[in-house]
C-alpha cells in the first residue's frame, strides 16, 4: 500500500515537472521565433533597399530614445531684453507689439565666400538677441536667406513662424537685415514615450513612396515639428526624425505616430515673406526700417500664390 502512494507521488513529481519543462521549451520558441521574424523584417526592408539602390550613408543612432510632446506659447520680449538689443551695434531694431524683430544693419556684414556651418552661425549669433537659444538651419539660396531654428530641450523646432531668426542677404551675401520671433518656456502635457527607430522611419517613406531608386539618405536628425496649433496660441510640438535625401529634400517623420510632415521650405519662406510684411503695416510710414524692409521684400522671388490668398 506504501509503495502504492510512493509511486504516485512520484508520477505526479514527473507530470509537474514535463509541465514546467514543456511550458520553458514553448516560451523559448516563442522568443526565438519573435527573434527571427523581427530580424526577417529588418532583413526584408534592407533587401528592398539594396534591390531599389538606395543607399543610407547617414550615421543613424542606435541607442533608444524617449521624448514626448511639448506645449509652447509665443514669447514677448522683455524691457531688457528690448535693450540689449538697442544696444547690439551696427543695427537699427524695431520690436513690433512686442514678439516680433526686424533690425536693418546700417553698413552690410559679409559672409566670407566658402564659409562654413560654423562660421556663418558664429557671424549671425554675435549680431543676434538670445542667440544661444538658435541653431543654423539652411541656407536658401533661391531667396538667398539664412534661417536659424530655435531650440527646446536641446532639438530644433523646424519651420515655426514664432521660433526662427531669418537673416536676408544682398547679392553679395552680405546681411543686410534679419527678423527674430521666439518661443517661450516649454511645458510636457504628455509622458516621455520611447521614438520609432530611424530606420523604421526611413521606412515609413519608403512604404509611402517618396523614396526612389538610386536615392541616398544622407542625413538623419532630431527635432520638433508642429503637430497642433491651438485656438489659445499654444502650439503642441512632436519629436520628429528629419530624413535628409541625396543631401538636398527633407522628409519629417513624426518619431511617435510614423506620421509625415509636409514642409515645403520655399512655401514656408513665401508665406513668412507674407507675414513679415503684414507684422510691418504696424509702423509708421516714415519709418526708416519698414521702408527698407518692405522695398528688399518686394523684390524677392514667391510661389504662384498671391500675398491676398
Amino acid at each position: 500500500m506504501q509503495w502504492r502512494q510512493i509511486k504516485t507521488l512520484f508520477i505526479l513529481c514527473f507530470l509537474v515537472l514535463n509541465a514546467y519543462l514543456l511550458f520553458m521549451f514553448f516560451d523559448k520558441l516563442e522568443e526565438l521565433d519573435y527573434g527571427l521574424a523581427e530580424n526577417n523584417e529588418a532583413s526584408t526592408f534592407k533587401e528592398q533597399l539594396e534591390n531599389e539602390d538606395i543607399e543610407i550613408s547617414a550615421d543613424l543612432p542606435e541607442e533608444e530614445l524617449n521624448e514626448s510632446y511639448i506645449s509652447v506659447n509665443q514669447k514677448s520680449f522683455t524691457d531688457k531684453e528690448v535693450e540689449t538689443l538697442n544696444g547690439l551695434g551696427n543695427q537699427q531694431s524695431e520690436v513690433i507689439e512686442g514678439n516680433f524683430i526686424v533690425s536693418q544693419f546700417e553698413e552690410p556684414v559679409t559672409i566670407p565666400e566658402g564659409a562654413d556651418n560654423n562660421l556663418i552661425s558664429e557671424i549671425v549669433k554675435s549680431n543676434i538677441l538670445l542667440p544661444e537659444n538658435y541653431t543654423y538651419g539652411t541656407w536658401n539660396k533661391e531667396m538667398n536667406v539664412l534661417v536659424f531654428f530655435q531650440e527646446k530641450r536641446g532639438l530644433p523646432i523646424y519651420y515655426n513662424q514664432n521660433g526662427i531668426v531669418v537673416v536676408y542677404l544682398n547679392s553679395n551675401n552680405e546681411m543686410i537685415f534679419y527678423t527674430q520671433t521666439m518661443l517661450g518656456e516649454a511645458e510636457t502635457p504628455t509622458e516621455e514615450k520611447s521614438l520609432i527607430k530611424p530606420i523604421d522611419a526611413i521606412q515609413v517613406l519608403f512604404d509611402g513612396d517618396r523614396l526612389w531608386p538610386e536615392d541616398e539618405i544622407t542625413d538623419v536628425n532630431m527635432g520638433f515639428h508642429q503637430r497642433i496649433p491651438l485656438p489659445s496660441g499654444q502650439q503642441v510640438f512632436a519629436p520628429t526624425w528629419t530624413i535628409t535625401v541625396n543631401g538636398e529634400e527633407k522628409f519629417y517623420v513624426n518619431a511617435m505616430e510614423n506620421l509625415v510632415f509636409s514642409s515645403d521650405e520655399m512655401t514656408f519662406l513665401t508665406d513668412y515673406i507674407s507675414y513679415t510684411k503684414e507684422r510691418l503695416q504696424s509702423l509708421k510710414d516714415d519709418n526708416e526700417v519698414k521702408e527698407y524692409v518692405l522695398n528688399h521684400l518686394e523684390t524677392m522671388p514667391t510661389d504662384n500664390r498671391s500675398d491676398t490668398e
